[in-house]
């Protein structure tokens, strides 16, 4: 039986349509959700968009936008939560890859069910799943994932 169930967010559009489907689920089963963001230690802060900071502080500047960043997708997804009378935690954390993120806090937390949205902040529409929902879903992890779609 599914009673925790953990949504991992990017803060993207598609990972808030993910977070809706979860709030649902949640709720419907009567169970707890978990918001997660992960702090992808592996992102070039170079080549990452939406940064406007010096160089020599680069990666600090980059970890704390990222932690921003992180710190409001949870937020929203509390308040969509709120919205339909369910009570969401959250968490963020660092990894050296999304996916060992996602794995590692579905293990932590003993999650039933890992919420994503097929793809996230840096999605290509042409292909049918992100890079990190792909590798995911092909990764050995300790529940069921649900792939919540574009359309």
């Amino acid at each position: 039986m599914i009673k925790k169930i953990m949504v991992a967010t990017d803060g993207s559009e598609l990972a808030e349509k993910a977070a809706a489907y979860a709030i649902d689920m949640a709720k419907q089963l009567q169970g707890e959700l978990l918001a997660l963001f992960v702090m992808d230690d592996s992102r070039d802060p170079v080549l990452s968009s939406g940064l406007e900071i010096p160089f020599r502080d680069l990666q600090k500047a980059f970890n704390e936008k990222l932690s921003e960043i992180g710190e409001e997708a949870i937020a929203r997804v509390r308040e969509m939560g709120k919205e339909k009378g369910v009570k969401v935690s959250g968490k963020l954390i660092g990894s050296s890859s999304a996916v060992q993120g996602i794995i590692e806090a579905a293990k932590e937390e003993k999650v039933d069910l890992i919420v994503v949205g097929s793809h996230g902040r840096t999605h290509f529409l042409d292909v049918p799943v992100g890079n990190v929902t792909r590798k995911l879903v092909s990764a050995r992890k300790p529940c069921p994932v649900m792939v919540v779609p574009v359309s």
